[in-house]
């Protein structure tokens, strides 16, 4: 009799931990959500805007990696009194960053757990992943004439989205044809692209995964990368929170394809 209360009173006991484990798990979900919806837009600045080309295995075939590459957008800005870098890859999605983002121009960030959204000047939302996180100075904050400009682009993106499906030709005269029209001129040859310069290539793989890239001083990005340098004597350096740099000074040649495999010790 003594071993079926207990095990009655086991069972009820195991029933009760579970159901508090439900009750906890969503209330971080409830609390998430909240968050995520209350995170306002805020006043931050352009630090830095770069593109790395990436190289990842998407397969294997008959023991052989079928690698491809895809451009990964690396972008720094300065919010309160931090500086937030995050990252996210080029495709049809997440376009490439507006070109009005230039060191210290005004941009909205919005940062919900270890996203970063960035809203670009025509509308369209960025989202990115952070990567690193370091305090700064507090932000020098926007002047008059940058905030009138926002709130002037906001107030004509919202125009133009609201004048969606309307045509407004009706309302303005057709205008007769011609009864003779000139042949048109012919339309001049495009000029040649200018050549590019001279370049070698540098494959940077690490353990572990993940590791910032610095080359002659500047960060290129994270591992694995694949750069593209000019020809001459370079200096690479990696480093990752919680292990010891690793360095190397390589000479790059034009046309050349190297590799660097970087180990890092703790």
């Amino acid at each position: 009799m003594k071993t079926k209360f207990a095990d009655v009173n086991a069972s009820r006991l195991v029933a009760g931990r579970n159901l508090i484990l439900v009750l906890y798990t969503t209330l971080c979900l409830l609390s998430t959500a909240i968050l995520a919806a209350d995170s306002p837009w805020q006043q931050a600045r352009i630090v830095e805007v770069k593109q790395t080309v990436d190289t990842r295995t998407s397969t294997w075939i008959v023991n052989t990696p079928i690698q491809s590459e895809e451009t990964v957008c690396v972008i720094r800005i300065h919010i309160k009194d931090k500086l937030l870098q995050g990252i996210y890859t080029l495709d049809k999605s997440q376009p490439a960053p507006p070109t009005e983002w230039v060191k210290h121009a005004p941009v909205r960030a919005q940062i919900v757990g270890d996203r970063m959204f960035l809203k670009g000047p025509n509308g369209h939302d960025y989202k990115l992943r952070v990567v690193g996180t370091k305090s700064a100075v507090m932000l020098d904050p926007w002047t008059q004439k940058e905030v009138t400009a926002e709130k002037a682009a906001a107030m004509t993106e919202e125009a133009n989205h609201s004048m969606i499906g309307f045509d407004d030709k009706a309302d303005k005269p057709e205008k007769p044809a011609p009864a003779s029209a000139a042949e048109p001129a012919p339309a001049e040859p495009a000029p040649a692209p200018a050549p590019e310069p001279p370049t070698g290539v540098v494959s940077v793989s690490s353990v572990p995964y993940l590791a910032e890239v610095f080359v002659d001083g500047e960060s290129m990005g994270y591992t694995p990368a694949k750069l593209k340098l000019a020809p001459g004597k370079h200096a690479f350096r990696c480093e990752k929170a919680g292990y010891k740099p690793w360095t190397k000074d390589i000479t790059v040649t034009q046309g050349s394809e190297l590799t660097l495999d970087a180990t890092l010790n703790r």
